[in-house]
């Protein structure tokens, strides 16, 4: 598997506004978030916002864009509260 843990998510370069701002964190965020759901394991969006001290939509951002390149995975399930738990794709 390429290892692209240094190139931006596409969607980065072309927003603006307060997202932008979001974006050019995406080199630290990442690595917080990818090392929180590795320490602690699966973590739903409010977990991993509260652990991090962002906001909720900031993390759910987060979260999707490393659904969406196969870096996290979503539970089958969500949990009573309505919440799915993201976990780590595991590298064969």
């Amino acid at each position: 598997m390429k290892d692209n843990s240094r190139e931006r998510f596409p969607e980065s370069v072309a927003i603006s506004g307060r997202r932008r701002e979001t974006a050019r964190q995406e080199f630290a965020v990442r690595a917080r978030v990818l090392g929180l759901l590795r320490e602690r394991g699966p973590l739903t969006v409010p977990e991993v916002a509260l652990a991090l001290g962002i906001p909720a939509p900031d993390a759910l951002w987060w979260l999707m864009g490393f659904v969406r390149y196969n870096q996290v995975r979503a539970s089958e399930k969500a949990d009573d509260d309505g919440y799915y738990r993201y976990a780590l794709v595991e590298v064969k």
